[in-house]
């Protein structure tokens, strides 16, 4: 290993252990530390460890001043002004982006807070059309750009803004419009390339291909079915432009022009400028980088290494933003990068001469298969970290897409350069390029649409599988060094009939007692899911997290052996309780879907959950007054306290009965909600309540407690700019209740009835 990469290391661990273990104000005496323990690096007597023990030291050293000093000028006047209101005036940095229930805009900061980069949201409201080069002045709340989401890890809600806020309705005023400059031409490319996909590509093929060639997955998100099919099936890095899209870019112009070192030299500005276009993304600043020094090694006669090139772009980027180590996008890209690295060489020297490479069918699934395992081996522990579930047929859905979506990405960038000019011939084109798309997405849906496509970690014994699978496969390496013959369909059989043994477990330990709640972990929102051995009722289906909330209870689900839901119980239609649901009705069977009636018509997620169900031919019905039903050996109350002042209250509360234990959901229920339940209705003691509001101050009060006298209580929470769950009532159910949990803190509440413990489980 070079001396670069033993830098970037010793740098990158430093900026780690900044990041997540060490104090920030002790930060510099470590450092100075270090650089004392390097003035000992002499003394040892080998000169390979002498240099390395150096670099480690001084570059580690170097890290923590770094990460500390980027806090202190960045961070920390940011983090200052959190909670505060404040005018700014500020420079747009790129287009709007409109999404169902927020807009949002990128910005740098000129005037009135820290001068940094900023992410500016749009809650109620519609945002003015705004493009790079305008300047604006507008009125903020400002809130954290770095959060904890779930239980899982602390990430950023950005990737590089140091600062956030909340656009205060009515505030934003124009004050100049763009100035035809070349600074914003990168911006202002990317969106012609975007409007060329609208316009020349079929409807149904566009956002897959605007997505694939921009990045910009916004229209295809709004795909339900077939963006939830590409999430499931593991392909969604498909469309996140990284070293996929610059190794396509990069071989494309060679084919055309060549590889001498003029071509080479003409690429570096040409992925210079897609890297810009792409919004400079850790994968793509690490793939544009990789990919400059391969190009410029043999310019230079050097021989292209991959190690320096991936610590040269870990070093690009952290020395830039030394808090960039904890976003998951930079994690999960070095960690494919570096198995490909690592892992892909061995991988193909080990099939060379045991399958028959010379066909060309043959040749193409090896290196297939071998690509894939290589990207995933380090990925997957992150994957299943961040976001509590694990695709199992990616590597299919790959071999049968992987090469149609690389010649659709070079296709679809000479479709829309002809477009520009000629948009008769190009569109026509577009058209014959839309079927291999098609074919794509087809694909995908078939494959998330296998039993068991998705695996949730959110049980012991999954994890210890995963653990086991690693295990094995190191064992078998090991074997291997030592001369000893040991085919590799061994560990690959035991990796396989492990996995079985744990869905199958999983499904059996339904039966053990009378059933489980189990309240899921789907950031700032609500789902709960009431399962016994017979049967599984789902209440609410949405949230804020890194997954969808139907993604979340779907993989849920299946991790528990159920492929059907018998019924869904929508308590109201705010995006926090219901953005999943469309997710979940295209991913699961439902038997039947409840929403109360007396729902405000102009909310937009009626319609949409109603047209899903339609879709899906889902019976539907529309509560009016309180309603007993038996599900598969369990009770439900759906009472209706019928408050009046806003959605929250009018919404359904959920009594559910399972063997001896009763479980109270109260959805946003309020005070007043509380109030009409204790007057028109006798409140049974409960074993387990799911808190109303999340937590709010306007929920859970001390008559409605003393009425229902909860053993557990569950808060279903996330990151949130409301301070919530409230502190007050969380100590007021820790004093009512033997045991709370929340979300945000322990991830999924998984508690087991019958047993002879409650547990939770993240």
């Amino acid at each position: 290993m070079r001396r670069l990469a033993w830098a970037a290391l010793g740098f990158a661990v430093a900026a780690g252990l900044a990041e997540y273990v060490l104090k920030r104000e002790e930060l510099p005496l470590y450092a100075a530390a270090l650089a004392v323990l390097a003035l000992a690096a002499p003394l040892l007597r080998d000169r390979t460890c002498r240099a390395k023990a150096l670099t480690l030291c001084l570059s580690a050293a170097a890290g923590l001043l770094c990460w500390w000093g980027h806090y202190a000028i960045h961070v920390g006047p940011s983090e200052a002004l959190v909670g505060e209101t404040v005018t700014i005036s500020a420079t747009i940095n790129d287009y709007v982006e409109r999404h169902e229930d927020y807009e949002r805009v990128e910005v740098r900061v000129t005037d009135g807070a820290p001068r940094e980069k900023a992410l500016l949201y749009m809650y109620d409201g519609v945002l003015p059309e705004l493009e790079p080069g305008d300047t604006v002045s507008v009125q903020i709340k400002v809130t954290s750009a770095v959060t904890r989401q779930g239980a899982r890890s602390r990430i950023y809600t950005s990737q590089d803004h140091d600062l956030l806020g909340y656009i205060q309705q009515d505030t934003l005023t124009v004050t100049g419009r763009a100035a035809h400059s070349w600074r914003w031409f990168p911006q202002r490319l990317s969106h012609r390339v975007e409007e060329l996909c609208d316009r020349l590509f079929p409807a149904d093929t566009a956002p897959f291909v605007k997505g694939l060639l921009t990045g910009n997955t916004l229209q295809l998100q709004e795909d339900t079915e077939n963006y939830t099919a590409m999430r499931t099936a593991g392909v969604l890095h498909i469309v996140a432009v990284s070293g996929m899209h610059m190794f396509v870019l990069v071989a494309f112009l060679r084919l055309l022009l060549g590889k001498g070192r003029r071509t080479s030299l003409l690429c570096l500005p040409l992925i210079g400028l897609y890297a810009l276009m792409a919004g400079c993304r850790a994968s793509v600043v690490r793939a544009a980088v990789m990919q400059a020094l391969y190009l410029m090694a043999p310019v230079v006669k050097r021989e292209a290494d991959g190690t320096t090139s991936l610590a040269a772009a870990l070093l690009a980027l952290l020395i830039v933003n030394p808090m960039a180590i904890g976003g998951v996008g930079l994690q999960l890209s070095f960690a494919c990068m570096a198995g490909l690295v690592y892992l892909l060489p061995r991988i193909m020297r080990w099939m060379d001469g045991r399958l028959p490479m010379q066909n060309a069918l043959a040749a193409y699934v090896a290196e297939n298969v071998a690509c894939t395992v290589s990207a995933t081996a380090f990925s997957v522990p992150l994957t299943a970290v961040y976001f509590g579930q694990l695709p199992l047929y990616s590597l299919l859905a790959n071999l049968l897409t992987l090469f149609v979506v690389e010649c659709v990405f070079a296709a679809g960038l000479v479709v829309c350069a002809v477009g520009a000019f000629w948009p008769g011939p190009a569109a026509a084109a577009a058209g014959v390029l839309g079927w291999p798309v098609r074919w794509c997405m087809w694909v995908y849906r078939a494959v998330a649409g296998l039993p068991a496509s998705s695996l949730t970690m959110d049980r012991a014994e999954t994890w210890l599988w995963l653990a086991g699978v690693y295990v094995l496969f190191v064992l078998w390496h090991a074997l291997r060094k030592r001369g000893q013959s040991v085919r590799l369909g061994v560990p690959v059989c035991l990796a396989v009939i492990g996995l079985m043994a744990v869905l199958v477990w999983n499904k059996l330990s339904l039966r053990a007692g009378e059933g489980q709640v189990a309240v899921l972990d789907v950031g700032q929102g609500e789902c709960v899911v009431l399962a016994n051995s017979e049967a599984a009722v789902v209440v609410d289906c949405g949230g804020s997290g890194w997954t969808s909330a139907g993604d979340v209870a779907a993989n849920y689900l299946m991790s528990i052996g159920k492929t059907r839901i018998d019924m869904l119980v929508l308590t109201h239609l705010h995006a926090d309780h219901a953005n999943g649901v469309e997710t979940l009705l295209y991913r699961m069977d439902v038997g039947q879907l409840v929403l109360p009636e007396d729902v405000d018509d102009t909310d937009w997620q009626r319609d949409e959950v109603l047209s899903a169900a339609e879709r899906q031919g889902v019976p539907v019905l529309l509560l009016s007054e309180e309603t007993s039903v038996s599900v598969g050996g369990m009770g439900f109350d759906l009472l209706l306290p019928m408050g009046e002042s806003d959605m929250n209250e009018r919404g359904i509360v959920v009594l559910a009965r399972m063997g001896q234990m009763q479980t109270l959901v109260m959805g946003d229920a309020g005070r007043e909600a509380e109030s009409a339940l204790l007057e028109a209705w006798a409140v049974p003691d409960v074993d387990i309540l799911v808190a109303g509001h999340h937590g709010s101050r306007s929920a859970s009060s001390l008559l409605f407690l003393l009425a229902a006298q909860p053993e557990t209580a569950v808060v279903s929470v996330g990151y949130n700019p409301y301070g919530l769950p409230a502190p007050d009532v969380m100590e007021r159910l820790g004093y009512y209740c033997d045991t709370v949990a929340r979300t945000d803190q322990q991830g999924n509440v998984v508690i087991d009835l019958g047993g002879e413990s409650l547990g939770e489980t993240g």
